[in-house]
């Protein structure tokens, strides 16, 4: 009899639990059948609100972007009411947040949404692949864009109900229920599920036990979800190889092709690229493979390896991890040397690779640490780019260091999928102390490492280390007189172009910080710069080119000479090299 008492009221405290997780949830009804004005016509359906939950929030901001977006900057006309139709008061007390007077009587919201790509703003523009866009033929929604949460209704449940022409194609991880809603567990999972839809193309196919889908929007037609398939099929393989297994069950790849090419964004079970509708020539084809197999292997990290400030992500007010290093560097790394451990890149090839992200490394700032560089990423835009460049290389140098001090038997690789095994999607570690887990599961020398190249700034052991798998380096060696070079990098400070680096001031003329006014007599600006240069690719070693520079507040007119390329960041296989770096190499170049 108390078995059966016990079991009733275990039944009984069940029943009240799926209850509660059935009313806790939002529900959001998107009209795309009208997309007049470039807007997303938005209804919430809020359960159980009380106090507490009184105000509305937009993101100030989304994982894996590293800039500020403020989405409240695209909202208009919120409004609440009650389930008499009467408009509650509600006040607007910041960028990204709506207050409401009385939460507990609240029956529905509406407010319609900006699309990103069609709405100037004047600072902070969102990236296009994590932006939205509504248009007669499609619509791009990223959750983060048209979705926001009642203060903590976070966790809760979302639905999704989309209304849209019935010829159109829905690309997205979400998965429906029997009531047609797409179905979220929390808004964390919604920022985390694109939705791509229109007139897409669609090609799957199954890497051991995992289904990938890829849709495709291209505006034309004239690029299809096959031809993708085709293009990425052995990235796909070559990383299900790398990992031994992928670590989700289904993936989804959403491809846009139209007016310009910007990248790509992660997901846990998905990514959304932007690209130019062009031809698939073999650059194209280069730049998307390389892209897919960046985006691919966040699966990886952040999704199975990540730090609370993920998994808790701070949508109210950016909140930045250390880290950045490894969802990003680390990223990078893997999605080339993947490329080379399956037979996908040539040795050359993959020195190449290395050798170039060394020479963009040049042109920024060398003072500030990986660290550094994700605590600061919205604040450093202008050095963020240097993640993928000595960020990929630092993952480089440290697979190495950990295959010599291992003899061969343990590599980066070999750490990642111990990290992978230890947490997962839904354990975090810790943000404060993963460089002491690291170390523990390594070897101490790996903790000066770190200090050194990770946390610290010291000059990359380029030469050092790749001497120890039999490959020499040079930092400069010599020149090719067949390529000109103006010796600087030009970068970008506010809406205007600068020096940011000068190698050879003397000879150049120019000097850090010079802000270009006229090159050839034209007046320089960001949107016509392409022009402005354009003469510069006419050009050979000798000639020169005419700058108007602002220089500590004056006007002044140089004429720069253009010089002959260095040869930088040169990498060489050492034909002599002993049977103990040929023995590392070998190891270094497959998977253990």
């Amino acid at each position: 009899m108390n078995f059966l008492i016990r079991k009733a009221k275990l039944v009984f405290l069940t029943v009240i639990v799926l209850s509660l997780s059935v009313f806790a949830q939002q529900k959001f009804v998107i009209n795309l059948n009208d997309r007049t004005n470039d807007t997303f016509k938005v209804t919430v359906y809020p359960k159980d609100l009380s106090s507490e939950n009184n105000i509305f929030q937009f993101a100030s901001t989304a994982p894996g972007t590293y800039q500020i977006m403020n989405i409240g900057r695209f909202v208009k006309n919120f409004n609440a009411f009650n389930d008499n139709g009467d408009s509650l008061e509600v006040e607007k007390i910041s960028t990204n947040q709506y207050k409401i007077k009385d939460p507990e009587d609240v029956y529905k919201i509406t407010y319609t949404i900006s699309d990103t790509w069609d709405t100037p703003v004047q600072e902070h523009p969102v990236y296009p692949m994590a932006g939205t866009s509504i248009e007669e033929d499609h619509a791009l929604i990223n959750g983060q864009a048209v979705f926001g949460y009642f203060w903590g209704k976070q966790s809760d449940q979302i639905f999704v109900k989309l209304e849209y022409p019935s010829n159109w194609t829905i690309g997205t991880a979400l998965h429906t229920n029997s009531d047609g809603y797409y179905v979220a567990e929390s808004y964390d999972y919604i920022v985390d599920s694109p939705i791509l839809m229109g007139k897409l193309t669609k090609a799957t196919t199954k890497i051991e036990d995992t289904d990938v889908n890829i849709y495709t929007y291209s505006k034309t037609g004239l690029i299809k979800s096959t031809d993708l398939l085709n293009v990425i099929s052995d990235i796909l393989d070559a990383e299900s190889k790398f990992i031994n297994g992928l670590p989700v069950k289904h993936y989804e790849f959403l491809f846009h092709f139209e007016d310009v090419t910007v990248g790509a964004w992660e997901h846990s079970y998905s990514s959304e690229y932007v690209y130019k509708e062009a031809p698939l020539t073999k650059p194209v084809i280069d730049g998307i493979k390389r892209v897919a197999a960046h985006e691919f292997f966040h699966i990886v990290t952040p999704l199975n390896i990540h730090s609370e400030l993920v998994e808790n992500f701070n949508f109210v007010k950016p909140v930045l991890s250390q880290h950045l290093w490894l969802y990003e560097g680390v990223t990078e790394w893997a999605a080339n040397i993947i490329q080379l451990r399956d037979s996908l890149m040539s040795l050359d090839g993959y020195l190449k690779t290395t050798s170039q992200k060394l020479i963009t490394n040049d042109f920024f700032d060398q003072s500030i640490s990986l660290t550094e560089l994700g605590l600061k990423a919205t604040e450093l835009p202008q050095q963020y780019g240097n993640i993928y460049m000595k960020g990929a290389v630092i993952p480089t140098l440290l697979d190495i260091r950990l295959l010599e001090l291992s003899k061969g038997k343990f590599g980066l690789r070999e750490l990642l999928k111990e990290l992978t095994n230890k947490y997962g999607k839904h354990k975090s570690f810790s943000e404060a102390n993963f460089f002491n887990e690291i170390v523990d599961m390594t070897y101490p020398e790996i903790r000066d490492f770190i200090n050194k190249y990770i946390k610290g700034a010291e000059p990359l052991p380029t030469k050092e280390y790749f001497k120890k798998i039999g490959i020499d380096y040079f930092s400069v060696k010599g020149v090719d007189s067949s390529k000109a070079s103006l010796g600087v990098q030009i970068g970008v400070k506010g809406q205007k172009l600068i020096i940011a680096k000068s190698h050879k001031s003397d000879q150049t003329g120019l000097l850090d910080g010079d802000i270009i006014e006229e090159v050839e007599g034209i007046k320089v600006t960001l949107q016509n710069a392409n022009q402005a240069f354009a003469k510069f690719a006419k050009l050979k070693v000798g000639d020169s080119m005419n700058f108007t520079l602002t220089r500590e507040n004056k006007l002044v007119k140089v004429t720069s000479k253009i010089s002959a390329r260095e040869n930088k960041h040169v990498f060489e296989v050492n034909p002599n090299a002993t049977e103990e770096q040929l023995k590392l190499r070998k190891v270094w170049m497959k998977n253990l």
